[in-house]
């Protein structure tokens, strides 16, 4: 029986084994498998090492370990902690080398290569769309372009040499973009319609002698005048001109006002200050206004945002409708920057410049700060009572409490001028500091409206001067002396003839004034020409 069973078992086994056949064993997280394949008759086995697969997650988990450990030297809390100073070092040192190698590879860059990249108006234009000045060159056969005398966010200003009217000229090259053009053609139109009611040139603004386009740039040929009045200042070393120099261009600067305010005008300069006011001749008193590339004429507002900042008007602050008068509150600012040599109101900004305003004339009425839509920039309104107080600056920054830093101190009214500098020159009296603090003051009225017209400037005790007061502004009565410019005005325009502009020179300022002779000013300046009294050392 059991041989049967064993021989039985050992045909069964030979049966299984003539096919090949696979045995596995499972060992420490590897599967091995063994198979078996015939080979001459016999079965031969060979082992396979295989891995046991684990699950998906189990993977991803083990694949987050890291292998190796951060040096904590080198950790970010470590670098942006401790080693601070040495984290911001390696980043200049890594940000200088980057430019290092950047600039030397635009200078190694080939030069054609250089070129293709910066062709604007084919070439003629530079990436900033102005035209390439280039001294020596000819526009229209007739202006050879001298050298280059201004530059602005409109364009450039070149001196140039007018070969058909044998003149040097000054001419403002437009930028080559639309918006540039646009306002440009409005100034143009303008300064078109100043002239030709000025046939005379005798109200202070500037003379355009024509106008054409070259190579897609709008060009504007002026008369070249001379330095403007904050070269003028600069050159005192910032302690301003005497108060008979102030008056000088007051008086004229008023005029200018009155003709611009006439109803056939009603144009708003928009941005007058030193800069666009020039001498037309570096010994003369003379002066012209410059640069109207901002103005509009009134009913016809183009910006809200005008005005160079330390001249800016309240309304225009505050986003109340402006009209001609924010040239005057401008003009009030000069004549004090004038005088003592330093701006009357140098805000940083909007906020700084409105506290510095308050800080001298105290708060703005209520009934002009009700309807400002910007109000609430600089003032809190209490709900008890509606009325307006000073936010807390942001910067934190602290100022004088409203109208304590007052205009009678700064003009030193009481101690020989600013600083002191003027006690007792001719001229520069109580009195007369006194008649200049009441032209200031009604120039600086917060109320648009109330705020002094040109024509009533003009009639003020500060051009009231008597002939035993060192000029001849005024006659025997005391009253202004009504010039033909101005009482041309006054008559819609009328008025004689003055002398032509003188042209402006180039020899520096500073020359001229060593030239000066040390005598007192004899006469006031002419209103109505540009050639005026001879600028005199005791002017400075």
């Amino acid at each position: 029986m059991n041989k049967k069973k064993k021989k039985k078992k050992k045909n069964c086994t030979k049966r299984t084994l003539t096919h090949s056949a696979t045995f596995a064993r499972r060992t420490s997280g590897q599967l091995i498998r063994t198979q078996y394949v015939p080979l001459y008759g016999r079965l031969v086995g060979e082992e396979q090492l295989e891995t046991i697969r684990e699950p998906a997650d189990i993977q991803a988990m083990q694949a987050r370990i890291p292998q190796h450990f951060r040096d904590p030297s080198s950790a970010p809390l470590r670098k942006l902690s401790v080693d601070l100073i040495k984290t911001y070092k390696h980043i200049n040192e890594v940000y200088y080398a980057k430019k290092k190698r950047r600039a030397q590879q635009t200078q190694g860059e080939d030069t054609s290569h250089k070129k293709e990249r910066k062709i604007f108006n084919e070439g003629y234009d530079d990436d900033n769309h102005d035209y390439i000045i280039k001294n020596g060159e000819k526009f229209l056969d007739r202006y050879e372009i001298d050298n280059l005398i201004g530059k602005g966010s409109f364009g450039q200003v070149v001196k140039a040499y007018d070969h058909e009217e044998q003149c040097q000229v000054a001419i403002k090259i437009i930028k080559n973009k639309k918006p540039f053009l646009n306002q440009a053609q409005i100034e143009v139109k303008l300064l078109e319609m100043m002239n030709r009611a000025d046939a005379d040139n005798k109200y202070f603004i500037v003379r355009l002698k024509r106008h054409f386009m070259w190579r897609n740039h709008l060009c504007l040929v002026f008369e070249l005048l001379s330095y403007n009045l904050y070269d003028l200042l600069r050159n005192t070393n910032f302690r301003g001109v005497s108060l008979n120099l102030t008056r000088k261009f007051a008086q004229q600067l008023c005029t200018a006002l009155l003709f611009l305010s006439t109803p056939e005008l009603n144009i708003i300069h928009c941005d007058l200050k030193p800069e666009n006011i020039l001498l037309c001749n570096p010994k003369r008193s003379a002066i012209k206004i410059v640069d109207f590339g901002s103005s509009c004429q009134l009913g016809q507002r183009i910006y809200q945002y005008i005005q160079s900042r330390f001249y800016r008007s309240p309304e225009v602050l505050l986003g109340i409708p402006y009209d001609l008068a924010i040239d005057m509150w401008s003009l009030g600012c000069i004549l004090v920057e004038m005088h003592t040599g330093e701006p009357l109101f140098s805000g940083t900004n909007e906020v700084d410049q409105m506290n510095k305003i308050i800080e001298v004339l105290g708060m703005p009425p209520k009934h002009i700060l009700d309807q400002a839509h910007k109000a609430r920039k600089y003032f809190d309104k209490l709900p008890s009572d509606g009325s307006y107080v000073l936010k807390r600056p942001k910067d934190g920054k602290k100022y004088r409490s409203p109208g304590t830093r007052r205009l009678h101190d700064i003009l030193g009214v009481d101690s020989g001028g600013p600083g002191g500098r003027r006690l007792g020159e001719p001229g520069h009296t109580v009195a007369d500091y006194l008649k200049f603090k009441d032209l200031i003051l009604r120039m600086l009225d917060f109320d648009p409206k109330t705020r002094v017209t040109p024509y009533y400037a003009l009639q003020q005790n500060f051009f009231k001067r008597t002939s035993d007061e060192g000029t001849n502004t005024a006659n025997k009565s005391g009253r202004v002396s009504t010039s033909p410019a101005v009482s041309g005005l006054v008559d819609n325009i009328r008025g004689s003839p003055s002398s032509s502009a003188s042209l402006g020179s180039n020899r520096a300022l500073s020359d001229s004034i060593l030239q000066l002779q040390n005598s007192a000013l004899t006469s006031g300046t002419t209103v109505g020409s540009c050639i005026g009294p001879q600028l005199m050392d005791c002017d400075y």
